[in-house]
């Protein structure tokens, strides 16, 4: 098993934070549960769910076609068998990682004539996932061959321009060989990707998109386009929102590799762009799954999320890439939890903030019919979920440049890394994101001195760390730090105060958020099964809600903060209508009431809720 970390290497640009090996982290608490439903369900049902993604997969030597989805489902079970120390699952997945290396051509090249180059990148995170677990040479040298081969083949033959928007996996595979290598031989190979891939700098910088992509094109142009039409083709690569959040680390990666300032701050400029017109509360972004605009019941795409939360974990080894932090949670929290079915079974491709039905129909201008539905049938959106999950456990943790330990984020699990010559042992003791104590214990051999890092979320206003009867107060930076000679034994109260906030969006709308986690109006829903199987669900409940904002918001919990539910002042928001199983845009005005018309609005968490309102008309008695 590898135990060391790797950081930036000269000549690329420093990063001040650098992710633990796979092994490092164990999965706890809900996360841990989920994760065994994974393993359990989808991940133990990949060869009958996607076929070219299991042991048949030309990548291992089988008949079948070469499918990103086949990197992504090795990358899932690879980093939850690790998670879990799962040894079962571990033995089969690197029994199919190895299986790949082997065929690998003399060459170079893997994955048959067929491969296309994005298929080809996620198979090679998968690998450098199989690396950091094994410790194993065969997948450096694996990458090192498949990047010579690169050098000459997209010298003599450029990238095209759909494989240019997808180069950021590879990047990132080529510079972590080379930082634990030293093979200068990556670094020509990268700078040539770099040249050759999609111009996401220039894009975020100047963000053409300040509309609804529908606003542009018909959908029934759209239909009808067989990929010869150079405008509609370009606005399907660059206004895809899985290709957006892709670039966002890409053009980091561009950044650490030639140190252009332009290209690292493209990530920055063009998330704050798509969040101020393309954003929901939820922390995605509106895209279905081309970008959609701010109203609440355009869909968001599962696949731009899990890209989304891809970039986030990359920018975090990136300079001052912990911004992103907050928006990875909020995320992950509501839209990434909230997009699998309860039992872990099945995956929504397309959700919506505020979401009346989840049912078939033309709901989403550029998606299918049946986008809405649960299933396990959508095979990128089911692709692009099954690593999210284990990749956000492994980044709650990582290693600071000074040899300190650094928490992203505090979801239960534990942690065992050698620091400096001493054997440390984290243990996470929360009901995060319910709760925001948080309870950090120290096991270790013998006493070392180091600098614990204590990310500080925006929201967590006078947030305080408690050590052996002495408190530490943040500072409004994005860490609290404690360096101090650390004892066996020592335990860290991090106190992060969950005050309700209500944020303003879509056309005077309001949200409510407590912590990183959404809250909703739930709705109550009717079930329905379609002959396919499929179950629909639609309300005939009441969702015409206006949220009084000068009244304050209680907060209802259980004694330890595992469930929790906010509880604030409504009136009547007048009509809102629905048109084709979606409910309108929120109103922007509200019929005048008096305080003895208004009522108490019980909210839940976003994820618990298949039908809901999250985002309200606003309402004041002070007018």
């Amino acid at each position: 098993m590898l135990t060391r970390t790797f950081f930036n290497r000269s000549p690329f640009i420093s990063n001040p934070f650098a992710p633990l090996p796979a092994g490092a982290i164990r999965a706890a608490g809900k996360l841990r549960e989920q994760l065994i439903a994974l393993r359990a369900g989808f991940l133990s049902g990949i060869p009958s769910l996607i076929p070219e993604a299991g042991p048949e997969s030309i990548f291992y030597g089988g008949s079948l076609s070469a499918d990103p989805a086949a990197g992504r489902a090795l990358e899932a079970m690879l980093r939850t068998s690790a998670l879990l120390a799962d040894k079962e699952l571990e033995r089969e997945a690197l029994s199919l990682a190895r299986r790949a290396v082997e065929q690998q051509r003399e060459d170079g090249s893997f994955g048959g004539d067929g491969a296309s180059f994005a298929s080809r990148s996620t198979m090679l995170r998968a690998l450098s996932a199989a690396y950091s677990i094994t410790g194993e040479k065969q997948y450096l040298s694996f990458i090192l061959r498949y990047f010579k081969y690169l050098q000459s083949a997209i010298r003599d033959n450029p990238l095209s321009a759909e494989d240019a928007l997808h180069t950021a996996d590879t990047l990132d595979a080529g510079i972590l060989a080379y930082n634990i290598t030293g093979q200068k031989a990556f670094i020509p190979v990268l700078e040539l990707l770099v040249r050759q891939s999609a111009d996401y700098t220039s894009l975020f910088h100047s963000f053409p998109h300040r509309t609804p992509i529908s606003n542009q094109i018909m959908r029934e142009n759209w239909k009808e386009s067989d990929g010869s039409n150079e405008y509609l083709e370009k606005l399907r690569q660059t206004g895809s929102g899985a290709n957006l959040a892709e670039g966002l680390r890409a053009v980091a990666l561009y950044g650490v590799i030639t140190g252009s300032a332009k290209h690292l701050s493209a990530a920055e400029h063009g998330l704050a762009r798509m969040n101020h017109l393309h954003g929901t509360p939820s922390g995605g972004i509106a895209a279905d799954p081309l970008l959609a605009g701010t109203n609440p019941s355009r869909g968001i795409s599962v696949a731009a999320a899990a890209e989304m939360e891809a970039s986030f974990e990359t920018l975090f080894t990136c300079p001052d890439g912990v911004q992103f932090a907050d928006q990875w949670e909020r995320i992950f929290y509501n839209v990434i939890e909230s997009a699998f079915a309860k039992d872990m079974h099945a995956v929504q491709s397309i959700q919506q903030t505020n979401q009346i039905s989840i049912c078939t129909g033309d709901r989403f201008p550029f998606a299918k019919t049946d986008a809405a539905l649960f299933a396990i049938s959508e095979k990128e959106a089911l692709g692009a979920i099954l690593p999210v999950i284990p990749r956000f456990l492994m980044h709650q943790w990582m290693l600071s440049r000074d040899d300190g330990l650094c928490a992203m984020g505090y979801a239960p699990c534990q942690v065992r890394y050698r620091l400096k010559d001493a054997q440390i042992q984290l243990t996470v003791e929360s009901n995060y994101p319910s709760s925001g104590t948080v309870r950090i214990h120290l096991r270790m051999d013998k006493d070392i001195a180091f600098p614990l890092r204590l990310r500080i979320p925006a929201w967590a206003n006078h947030a305080s760390a408690h050590i052996q009867g002495d408190t530490v107060e943040a500072k409004g930076t994005p860490f609290l730090v404690i360096s101090r000679q650390w004892h066996d034994g020592d335990i860290v109260t991090l106190n992060l105060p969950m005050k309700p906030q209500i944020e303003s969006g879509y056309h005077q709308a309001v949200s409510v958020l407590r912590g990183p986690v959404l809250y909703c109006a739930a709705l109550e829903a009717q079930q329905s099964q379609l002959e396919t199987g499929e179950i629909t669900y639609v309300t005939e409940a009441a969702f015409s809600h206006a949220i009084v904002t000068d009244e304050p918001i209680e907060v209802v919990t259980d004694m330890d903060e595992t469930l929790v539910s906010l509880r604030a002042r409504a009136v009547p928001a007048g009509l809102w209508l629905t048109t084709d199983g979606n409910c309108d845009a929120p109103p922007m005005t509200v019929p005048e009431t008096d305080q003895q018309h208004s009522y108490v609005l019980t909210m839940t968490p976003y994820a618990d809720a298949i039908l809901r309102i999250s985002v309200f008309p606003k309402y004041s008695f002070k007018r």
